[in-house]
């Protein structure tokens, strides 16, 4: 029996964990047909948009009920390279139009490439988007859908993965799971390790290496907090902020019954709520150039879950120039991500590992990531951009899953 010490989410300090993980050999790294092979474009999608025009191409896959259609966008950077799949999940929406939606999956793409390059996970960029033209979701036949999706993923014959995103949850990919024979699904199955919260745990990492490195410590005592968006993600941070000792924890959500957590202070408008830290976990493109400009007095960081928080590069430069640190999502939302490495290198490890070792890798590799990235920019966010480069690895490379069990050993003692 071995004894490993933790950095645990639901605990501000580290704590001791027994536990004889099952370790098994490495596996090989899946090799993939050729571009020609896998991607039966001709026979089964619909080229919607090709790489000339955003570097992502966009596929359309056939649906057999009426209101819904299923994009698929690929960045160019996954788009042929077969030994580097894409890997993205499964987001639907009533979007206002098909170009919203294409937008959307254009945009998500190739964010994922940013964050699987930045730790070098084995997968690149891709994202399935499901259009519904229906406002209420639920009347979408999800084993239907799921089937129709299976179908896409088994024409692609292993360029892409897949998992959960919005309003796609465990029901879903049960039934994807079904559908395609156990293959190319990777969203925490037959295991305990939670994917939000493996996504809160790399935001809380980013969180305590940007304080670390700009302050000298990681101590949050005397920084008062605001988490926009308190939903399965949100919460989790919210929570541990509490627990790690934050003076205060100020949370905020469309539905006013979700900010309502322990020891938490909900507020009714996050835009016009004074903070030193701000932690957007909600939808994306939420920080205009309005809220940028205008947001009150002392705030220093901006880092959370949120994929693109920012509307535009001007907002974000707004930010920049009134001296607001931010983590870019690529690091402070890979948790996720960082999981899929782990289940797609060694599914039989995935299956059986403790969940708060992954947490604590997850946390640890985020927080070690934040700060180098922090002390490379002079502690200024205007160089955030030009040095980020510096943190990436090379494509070249063991996938970051694999480093996951020497992980487990270095902290572990006898």
């Amino acid at each position: 029996m071995k004894f490993f010490f933790v950095p645990l989410l639901f605990s501000g300090t580290s704590a001791l964990v027994a536990f004889a993980p099952r370790i098994p050999a490495p596996l090989a790294i899946p090799k993939f047909p050729s571009l020609d092979d896998f991607f039966k474009v001709d026979d089964y999608f619909t080229v919607i948009e090709d790489p000339s025009k955003r570097g992502a191409t966009v596929l359309e896959a056939p649906v057999n009920q009426d209101g819904v259609k299923l994009y698929i966008a690929i960045d160019s950077d996954s788009y042929g390279h077969t030994d580097r799949p894409g890997n993205g999940g499964i987001r639907l929406l009533n979007y206002e139009s098909k170009e919203h939606a294409i937008d959307d999956a254009v945009r998500l793409a190739k964010g994922m490439t940013r964050k699987h390059d930045m730790f070098r996970t084995g997968f690149s960029g891709a994202k399935v988007v499901i259009k519904s033209d229906h406002k209420d979701l639920s009347v979408i036949k999800r084993k239907e859908l799921m089937e129709d999706a299976a179908r896409a993923l088994h024409a692609l014959e292993g360029g892409m993965y897949t998992g959960c995103d919005l309003n796609t949850g465990d029901k879903d990919m049960d039934y994807l799971v079904e559908a395609t024979g156990e293959k190319y699904v990777l969203a925490g199955r037959n295991s305990l390790v939670d994917t939000n919260i493996a996504t809160a745990s790399s935001v809380i990492g980013s969180i305590l290496g940007a304080v670390e490195a700009g302050e000298g410590s990681n101590d949050i005592s005397h920084l008062t907090f605001t988490v926009q968006g308190c939903g399965k993600v949100g919460s989790t941070v919210a929570k541990e902020l509490v627990r790690l000792g934050a003076k205060s924890v100020q949370t905020c959500d469309l539905f006013p019954a979700a900010a309502k957590i322990d020891e938490c202070d909900p507020i009714e408008n996050w835009a016009s709520t004074a903070c030193d830290f701000l932690v957007p976990c909600a939808n994306s493109l939420a920080i205009t150039e309005d809220v940028a400009q205008n947001f009150p007095d002392g705030v220093k960081y901006c880092v959370g879950a949120t994929n693109s928080p920012f509307a535009n590069d001007n907002a974000r430069e707004i930010f920049n120039k009134r001296g607001v640190m931010h983590i870019p999502e690529s690091i402070s939302s890979a948790g996720a991500i960082l999981a899929d490495s782990v289940e797609w290198y060694d599914i039989d490890l995935y299956q059986t590992v403790e969940p708060s070792l992954m947490y604590g890798w997850i946390r640890s590799i985020s927080q070690n990531k934040a700060s180098k990235l922090v002390m490379h920019s002079d502690k200024n966010p205007n160089n955030v951009d030009s040095n980020l480069s510096k943190v990436v690895p090379t494509r070249n490379g063991d996938p970051v899953g694999k480093e996951f069990p020497s992980w487990i050993e270095e902290n572990s003692q006898s």
